[in-house]
């Protein structure tokens, strides 16, 4: 099976404007124009054994230990900030993970990307294996995995989490390229079997270069309180 890449947020969950955090509440209201508007997409979700058992034509076995898995991807979307003068330096996309039931955690069996620099460029083609963790395109892997299409839009990205149940991915500005655009990324979510579906939650921060300094900002209560999905695993 092959994912095709996504270049911009189709299945809007939240747009919106970011709102000053923590003590930085003060800036609020100062210059009227250092916002950020952000969108942010639904997570879109395939079933790992469908996505292999219809490349290879065989019946797939999950990787060895009690967890259900699944492949999601998540988008958000940087607007231009309303004041020329205004830029974003980095931003934060963070992911929530809990059991509907249960004790035990699900986790980020898998993130992607995990880090490209400003020197790995545009569109690729990445693969997920049998053991569900992704890899570069290799024609014997494409004989056994499913293919996917990657957009890197942001020049430097980090994924952050890897075997936790707070996995995020970093994104940062470089003077090559401004830190503004749709981008998309990849998590395989491990959950305990008994935990009956997984419960996933979103959001969003940033940093702002403004004319007052240096501004974070982030998603409000509001849609954090929103930003809230069952996965079925």
């Amino acid at each position: 099976m092959r994912i095709a890449a996504l270049s911009n947020v189709e299945h809007v969950a939240w747009e919106g404007e970011l709102e000053p955090l923590g003590e930085e509440v003060m800036f609020k209201g100062i210059g009227g124009d250092e916002t950020a508007r952000v969108t942010l997409g639904q997570p879109e979700q395939w079933a790992p054994e469908l996505a292999l058992e219809s490349q290879t034509g065989k019946k797939w076995a999950p990787p060895a230990g009690d967890r259900k898995y699944t492949l999601l991807r998540l988008a958000c979307t940087l607007h231009p900030p309303a004041d020329q003068h205004t830029r974003y330096t980095r931003a934060t996309l963070q992911v929530y993970l809990s059991p509907q039931q249960g004790i035990g955690l699900p986790i980020a069996h898998d993130l992607y990307p995990l880090k490209l620099s400003v020197e790995d460029k545009g569109k690729r083609t990445i693969t997920l294996g049998p053991e569900l963790k992704f890899g570069t395109v290799d024609i014997k892997l494409l004989e056994v995995g499913a293919e996917l299409e990657f957009v890197k839009s942001f020049a430097t990205i980090e994924g952050f989490g890897l075997g936790e149940s707070q996995p995020y991915w970093r994104f940062a500005h470089h003077a090559a390229r401004p830190l503004l655009g749709s981008q998309a990324v990849y998590l395989v979510l491990a959950a305990p079997t008994d935990a009956g579906g997984v419960r996933l939650s979103a959001g969003l921060d940033a940093t702002l270069e403004t004319r007052w300094g240096p501004l974070r900002v982030g998603t409000p209560q509001s849609a954090r309180d929103a930003l809230v999905w069952t996965v079925g695993v």
